[in-house]
């Protein structure tokens, strides 16, 4: 089996072993993250692509929103700590997260600053989306999309955009640090979960050629580059060379929806 292969729902439901569903539509830095900690850990994964319209699909997920990951007959997991945890349970011990516990929490903590509420990924969204809301689609996601995902990312009027803004360049200054000295990876000698987030959820605040994710459709790929617009510039060389690494050596290009 590939580290990734795409499959149907019932090839899926079928088997055993790690199964997800993943975005289908752009590289959301969710759900191409999941896929990297499996692909580094070594651990084969049956992907399918998302969606809304797939009734057998979503009555099997039991989530509305995407990744969702399966293991055997455990109970599906939909967030990002509980997905790390399992990556890191089936792969080498230690490999993933530090067996030490001051250092895994450390590393967990930046963690959450990537990818969980008010962190990196949540607020490049929260740019896409106020992108859209004040140019009325002309830029950011289509509105449709734009106004789901402001429910979903609690957008209002009152949307603090220098906030967000140094949120994001405080998560960037902070991961580029770790590289002070010419390291290749941000938490020892080799990658870990670390490295896996740090890559993927850069990918909107940097450049996405059409060779580098070639399903990515191209009003999709407009929104994604209002991040880059915004904050690319803020993005250390450091984290960008970084994020280059990690594809060559460890996730794979090109990036694979």
């Amino acid at each position: 089996m590939k580290p990734i292969e795409f499959v149907d729902v019932a090839t899926a439901k079928a088997a055993r072993g790690v199964r997800m569903v993943a975005s289908g539509m752009v590289p959301s830095p969710w759900s191409e993250a999941a896929k990297g900690l499996f692909r580094l850990q070594g651990v084969p994964v049956r992907v399918v692509r998302f969606s809304r319209e797939d009734a057998e699909l979503a009555a099997w997920m039991r989530a509305d929103n995407v990744p969702v990951v399966f293991h055997d007959d455990e109970p599906p997991r939909v967030h990002w700590a509980a997905i790390t945890t399992l990556a890191a349970r089936l792969g080498p011990p230690g490999a993933l997260l530090p067996d030490d516990l001051d250092h895994r929490a450390r590393t967990v903590g930046l963690l959450h600053e990537i990818a969980g509420e008010d962190g990196l990924g949540w607020n490049a969204r929260l740019l896409m989306i106020h992108a859209s809301m004040t140019s009325e689609g002309e830029r950011g996601f289509p509105p449709p999309a734009a106004r789901y995902l402001a429910a979903r990312y609690g957008y209002s009027p009152a949307f603090d955009l220098d906030r967000v803004r140094a949120r994001i360049v405080a998560a960037l200054s902070a991961l580029a640090a770790r590289l002070d000295g010419g390291r290749d990876y941000l938490d020892g000698d080799r990658p870990n979960a670390l490295d896996v987030y740090a890559a993927t959820f850069l990918t909107p605040l940097c450049p996405i050629p059409e060779s580098d994710c070639p399903r990515l459709q191209p009003l999709l790929r407009q929104a994604f580059g209002t991040a880059r617009e915004e904050l690319g510039d803020a993005v250390p060389r450091a984290l960008v060379e970084h994020r280059s690494r990690m594809y060559e050596r460890h996730l794979g290009w090109p990036i694979e929806l």
